[in-house]
Parts: structure tokens; C-alpha cells; sequence
């Protein structure tokens, strides 16, 4: 069993798990998962952008951004337009409730982030977070979705 307590794989489905798990609670409230709040983060930085990049963006493959992007329009949190040269194309800007829902979950995502990282010193905590930039930017966007 050691074996498997010591594997980077198991180790980071595991900080996942807390994570996600931490979001979920600090966000309850407004009925946001993490895939929604990435998605909602993204689309204030880059209105407009189409539905496909944005899955690229934050790092969804095709079904589970549609799914989200479902999600998001049917509470009204985003808007969405086709292309009238190609209707295949979704294009997705943030709602004014989309703003204001971000807006709250960003205060919330911040004390939870907060409360996550306090096992870790302020040093420990900008190593970590180096280095899963480095894990996730290993691979490509393409890759890892």
C-alpha cells in the first residue's frame, strides 16, 4: 500500500478530491461547480470568445464544456450567438447575473482557497503552486482534455 500512498497520481487525485471538495462548500449557495466558475472567470477575461476555444482555454474536452455552457445559458448566466455564416458556431459572452454571481463566487473562492493553502507557509504555498503550474502546463491543452 505504500506504493500507491506515494504516487504522485494517487497524491494529486487526492488534493483534487479536498479541493473540489472545498469549492463545493464555499459555493453551495450559488449552485456553482468549478468547471462553471472557470468558465465564468474565463468569459469575463475574453467576451465573446466561441464555445470551442473556451473549453480549450480551461482545459474541458468538447462534452463537458457543452455541458457546462448548457448549464450556465439555462440559468441565464451567460448569452449566447451562432455565427450567421456558421451556425456551428457558439459564440459566449458573461450575463449581468453571470457577473454578479462570478463576483460572489470569486470573495467565496478566495476564503476557500485561503483556508485550503493554511497547512502550508507562504513559502510552501508559492512552491506549490509552481509547481502545478508546471505539472499542468507539461502537457498540451490538446493532450490533457
Amino acid at each position: 500500500m505504500n506504493g500507491l500512498y506515494s504516487s504522485p497520481e494517487y497524491l494529486i487525485r487526492r488534493a483534487h478530491q479536498v479541493a473540489t471538495a472545498a469549492f463545493a462548500e464555499a459555493c453551495a449557495d450559488l449552485d456553482l461547480t468549478s468547471s462553471q466558475y472557470a468558465a465564468l472567470f474565463a468569459l469575463r477575461q475574453q467576451a465573446g470568445i466561441g464555445q470551442n476555444a473556451l473549453g480549450r482555454l480551461i482545459a474541458l474536452d468538447r462534452s463537458t464544456t457543452s455541458l457546462v455552457v448548457k448549464s450556465l445559458k439555462e440559468r441565464e448566466l451567460v448569452t449566447a450567438w451562432s455565427d450567421p455564416s456558421d451556425r456551428r458556431k457558439t459564440f459566449l459572452e458573461l450575463s449581468d447575473k453571470g457577473r454578479l454571481v462570478l463576483a460572489q463566487a470569486e470573495k467565496r473562492n478566495a476564503r476557500s482557497s485561503k483556508n485550503l493553502m493554511s497547512v502550508l507557509n507562504p513559502q510552501q504555498a508559492q512552491e506549490l503552486l509552481k509547481m502545478l503550474r508546471l505539472l499542468g502546463d507539461s502537457t498540451r491543452p490538446e493532450d490533457a482534455v
